[in-house]
């Protein structure tokens, strides 16, 4: 029988949150929510990209720089293209590093976006404005229109 992990849920302003508000949002970096990993995208050259960026510092160093970034530009956030045209990041790069930490619930996806990108806004600065959740959306069967969660 699979364990399913509770999650306390806290108040965000408008919204319920997995993230206590209390916590600082670098207490734990690097994150590394796929299996202990920062992800990668199925080649045996990624995997090792990847484990050796997890390993020597990297991951953390672009999370740390990510967190810092959102948080000097306040409410106006940021896109994966900013990140990395600001931060010298390849796309795979900023991605990753905005996902993460999307996926870990320390930054919000807004729904808004910006030169047809997504922003990206520590939680204290989304105020009223609508979130993403993160990963892939469930699609709807093109057939029936059923959508399987």
């Amino acid at each position: 029988m699979e364990s399913k992990q509770i999650k306390r849920l806290y108040r965000d302003g408008s919204r319920w949150s997995t993230r206590n508000p209390n916590e600082s949002v670098e207490s734990d970096l690097p994150v590394l929510p796929y299996n202990g990993s920062s992800g990668w995208s199925g080649t045996d050259t990624s995997k090792e990209r990847a484990d050796n960026d997890d390993l020597f510092g990297n991951t953390s160093a672009r999370q740390q720089y990510v967190l810092n970034l959102l948080r000097a530009r306040g409410a106006e956030g940021a896109t994966w293209r900013e990140v990395a045209d600001l931060s010298m990041m390849h796309h795979g790069q900023a991605s990753s590093a905005l996902s993460t930490l999307h996926k870990a619930d320390k930054i919000a996806r807004l729904t808004e976006k910006r030169d047809k990108c997504r922003v990206y806004v520590l939680h204290e600065y989304v105020y009223e404005r609508e979130t993403d959740s993160q990963g892939r959306k469930p699609k709807a069967c093109p057939n029936c229109g059923y959508v399987n969660d």
